[in-house]
């Protein structure tokens, strides 16, 4: 496990550097208080901190053994795949059929796909997290979210 966490770290410290580097391009402050750099610098930072902190304890550390269960079997490896190709399929739809029919297709299959709950639990969160969410969003923050070709 120590190339693993030593390479995982790797990859972090370099988004931390890079985020770090864009965030050095926003303004820092504002009159209105911090500016849209401020939280970018003080996350990459903080990510930067953490991502050393796991290369010099796995390099430097007791090393620990793989687990036997590291490796998914391969129904695992296919809901993975189902969850990504979900997400890809809720990128492409979202403005054409509008977050609150796309929010549901894709709560209600990532449920199915992954969970042991009921049909009826499954519903309710896929219409909580759809239809409930954009009522919020819209109706009492005044976000706009995408309503697709239905326009309802």
């Amino acid at each position: 496990m120590r190339r693993t966490y030593q390479f995982t770290g790797s990859i972090l410290l370099c988004l931390a550097v890079y985020v770090g580097y864009e965030s050095l391009k926003l303004r820092y402050y504002t009159t209105l208080g911090p500016g849209p750099g401020f939280f970018a610098f003080w996350l990459s930072l903080i990510l930067g901190v953490l991502a050393a902190a796991m290369m010099l304890q796995a390099t430097f550390g007791r090393p620990e053994p793989m687990p036997p269960d590291t490796f998914a079997d391969r129904g695992g490896y296919l809901r993975v795949g189902a969850v990504a190709l979900a997400i890809l399929a809720a990128a492409l739809l979202l403005e054409r059929i509008g977050f609150r029919l796309t929010m549901f297709a894709v709560y209600f299959f990532v449920l199915r796909m992954l969970g042991k709950q009921s049909l009826l639990t499954v519903l309710v969160i896929a219409l909580m997290g759809s239809f409930g969410v954009y009522f919020v969003f819209v109706r009492w923050l005044s976000v706009p979210l995408p309503v697709g070709v239905f326009g309802w």
